[in-house]
């Protein structure tokens, strides 16, 4: 299916696209596509050959037993930290050299090597009262 751009392919691109700063479950999306959502089935199994071919990205909900849902076609997500707000679950991509630097460190005094695209640091964000 990875090859092929369905309607329902297409939606939830579009949709997840349109939401870049959120995770969201396969039941959120499904709920959220309306009259565009192909069969709940189909929508796990287009997650789940997006996720394969790297335009979404899928981890634990640390808040159920299920999956979140990101797109992440050439945000390049295997390459840095994550921020997620424990308030209102934006999710922020930090590209920044301080996560490069401290990667290093890491490796270089505790010989751990860091996965920055499973890296998500959690607090809250400028809006939902977190500190600048």
């Amino acid at each position: 299916m990875a090859n092929y751009s369905t309607k329902g392919k297409r939606a939830i691109i579009e949709y997840l696209k349109n939401n870049p700063d959120r995770q969201m479950s396969a039941e959120d999306i499904f709920a959220s596509l309306g009259e565009n959502a192909p069969g709940q089935s189909s929508v796990y199994r287009i997650l789940s050959s997006m996720t394969k071919s790297g335009e979404v990205r899928r981890e634990r909900d640390e808040g159920g037993d299920g999956f979140v849902y990101q797109y992440a076609q050439n945000m390049g997500c295997d390459k840095h930290f994550h921020l997620k707000c424990v308030e209102c679950g934006k999710v922020v991509h930090l590209h920044c050299h301080v996560s490069d630097e401290l990667i290093s460190h890491i490796y270089a005094e505790h010989g751990f090597m860091i996965d920055s695209g499973k890296t998500v640091l959690y607090g809250r964000c400028a809006a939902c009262g977190g500190a600048k």
